[in-house]
């Protein structure tokens, strides 16, 4: 049975080392970057929720949480969507003169309302804009997740759910807890929520506050961009190191093999030219050159032993030609032919003999 001789494909050490040591630059980059990204992301992150809950609990502390109370369970809106009253106003300057000293900040003060998933702002730091922005006074509004504002009306709470998922929040401080942007009909955002406390220490409304994610974004574009274009350079400059360095070390493994096909070919003093340039090549010693030098005497070893083997050709050659003549001659002398002649000839020179020892009388006649 034939065995189907296996395909293969030269592939130079040279390319090996290249593509070898590419790919576990790639790898090992590719998990840098990772935790890299990961790391400054989460750093951002942390730095977005440290300045929220600061801001929280320094504004918690400017509201009057009876003067607030008072105002959403006595006070009507106008048909403007805010009202006169000059309580209203002091609450929405608080926030306001919060908001001034952290522009990021979205802040609204709000209450529990009385549908499912409802909540009513009472206050917006938005309320003293030129154009007002931000929340009407005691406007209703419906979310799918109310959750977080909800726990902020007994705790600091953090929103951590991403978008499609609703949670009840965490709370600040917990292991574990990290805000998580979300996205909205205004943006992305991180939001964080405290209760407002009235002076019988009673929570009398939560106070918001919502950060644009912007902040997050810029950082992850700019690891983005800027660890990309260190990679590129990297990338290029270590493909061209290994192609240089792998050149050093696969030239003395050329040599040898040039050598080798050489000798093979019967070629001794090429080969051995070849092992000359790899010792020229190799000004330190190493395992390569080491290999060249144990070939290059094994080389010499089997030149003199070819040389041995061809002189012993030689002699057994013409000592074998030598008992071909003598068993040919043999075979000549012993056949019957051969016999028959020598016979023949044998008789005749008996007869030669006889005719020479008689006298000359009878010679002649």
């Amino acid at each position: 049975m034939e065995t189907k001789e296996k395909r293969t494909f030269f592939v130079s050490l040279r390319i090996k080392l290249l593509v070898g040591f590419t790919l576990i630059f790639t790898v090992v980059f590719a998990v840098a970057f990772y935790w890299f990204y990961d790391f400054s992301t989460q750093l951002a992150l942390q730095r977005i929720t440290d300045d929220l809950v600061a801001t929280l609990q320094g504004t918690v502390k400017l509201i009057d949480g009876d003067q607030l109370q008072a105002l959403y369970t006595k006070v009507t809106p106008d048909a403007d969507g805010y009202t006169t009253d000059p309580r209203y106003w002091e609450q929405a300057k608080i926030l306001w003169s919060t908001k001034q000293v952290e522009p990021r900040a979205g802040i609204y003060t709000y209450i529990q309302g009385d549908q499912p998933n409802e909540l009513i702002f009472v206050t917006s730091g938005g309320a003293l804009n030129d154009p007002r922005t931000g929340a009407h006074f005691m406007e209703h509004w419906t979310t799918e997740n109310p959750g977080p504002n909800l726990s902020g009306l007994k705790e600091i709470t953090l929103q951590d759910s991403p978008e499609g998922i609703p949670t009840n929040g965490c709370t600040y401080g917990a292991p574990g807890c990290k805000v998580v942007s979300y996205k909205d009909d205004f943006g992305r955002f991180v939001s964080a929520f405290a209760p407002i406390k009235n002076s019988k220490g009673e929570t009398v409304a939560g106070l918001g506050i919502d950060f644009k994610a912007d902040y997050v974004d810029e950082v992850r574009q700019k690891i983005l961009s800027q660890v990309l274009a260190a990679f590129s350079v990297t990338y290029i400059t270590l493909f061209i190191l290994v192609y240089l360095v792998s050149g050093v070390f696969t030239k003395p493994i050329q040599l040898l093999t040039r050598a080798a096909e050489k000798i093979g070919e019967g070629d001794y003093a090429k080969g051995l030219e070849y092992l000359e340039g790899d010792k020229k090549e190799s000004s330190l010693r190493d395992e390569i050159g080491t290999l060249g030098r144990v070939f290059e005497g094994m080389v010499d070893k089997v030149y003199k032993r070819e040389q041995s083997l061809n002189r012993q050709v030689k002699e057994l050659k013409i000592e074998i030609d030598q008992a071909k003549r003598q068993k040919q001659v043999g075979d000549i002398v012993e056949s019957e032919f051969f016999q028959e002649l020598h016979a023949k000839a044998q008789k005749m020179r008996q007869q030669k003999t006889k005719n020479e020892d008689l006298p000359d009388s009878k010679k002649q006649g």
